[in-house]
């Protein structure tokens, strides 16, 4: 599926509420499904991606003992009360409403950097959470051939993601893209149908790294070379 601009920016704007779990189901389908053909959504989720882990220490630094939250002189008025269950019950309401009070601050606090984090474009993001992967950029061509690909090889933990920007595709016809490693073993890494306007970009992914790919290759399915390149 492919998305003009005012959806692209209509849709980059989920990517927040996305992250947090905060969209509705259509919303949530919606942007899953630009997601999968949008790389610059792709790259900018991965920076921000570890941030509900941030916030979820907001709860485990508000949760600490009783005895934490109520201060010394509260601590020895509690300890003179004795069986007072009044004066107990008095004291146990004030340090609710100390632990309310702070919780309420981290939160806010939570809340402020993530509006920074997405406001900002995920401007300070990557150095915060996970420094952006370095890609390597290649062009394919092929003699008769007018189409054009560009591929972005990012390494990923569980091996390569391809980012390709296509044009002068086959229309209509199923396009495969693969990877050949150095012993020539040929590893499909994607696929997908050429649209009306030659145009396309898709991610693809392999369990091979960076290094381990010798050339990329993409082809009909019925294996027509449309554009080749060397690593």
């Amino acid at each position: 599926m492919t998305f003009d601009q005012n959806q692209h920016e209509q849709l980059h704007q989920l990517l927040g509420a996305y992250v947090l779990g905060g969209l509705s189901d259509d919303d949530h389908r919606a942007f899953t499904e630009h997601l999968r053909a949008c790389a610059a959504c792709q790259q900018e989720l991965g920076q921000v991606s570890g941030l509900p882990r941030l916030l979820s220490l907001v709860d485990t630094q508000t949760q600490v003992p009783y005895a934490a939250e109520l201060a010394p002189e509260t601590a020895a008025a509690a300890s003179v009360a004795g069986s007072s269950s009044t004066g107990l019950a008095d004291l146990l309401d004030a340090a609710r409403r100390r632990r309310r009070r702070r919780r309420s601050w981290f939160a806010a606090a939570a809340a402020a950097a993530a509006v920074g984090v997405f406001g900002a474009g995920a401007g300070f993001g990557p150095g915060l959470l996970n420094p952006p992967p370095v890609a390597e950029h290649y062009t394919a061509t092929a003699a008769g051939s007018s189409a054009k690909v560009g591929v972005d090889l990012v390494e990923r933990g569980w091996g390569t993601q391809l980012n390709l920007a296509c044009q002068d595709m086959p229309v209509g016809e199923e396009i495969v893209v693969y990877v050949v490693d150095a012993n020539g073993r040929e590893l499909p890494a994607g696929s997908w149908l050429g649209t009306e306007s030659g145009y396309s970009r898709v991610t693809g992914a392999t369990a091979l790294r960076p290094d381990q790919i010798r050339s990329i290759e993409v082809r009909t399915r019925a294996g027509d070379v449309i554009a080749t390149a060397k690593t």
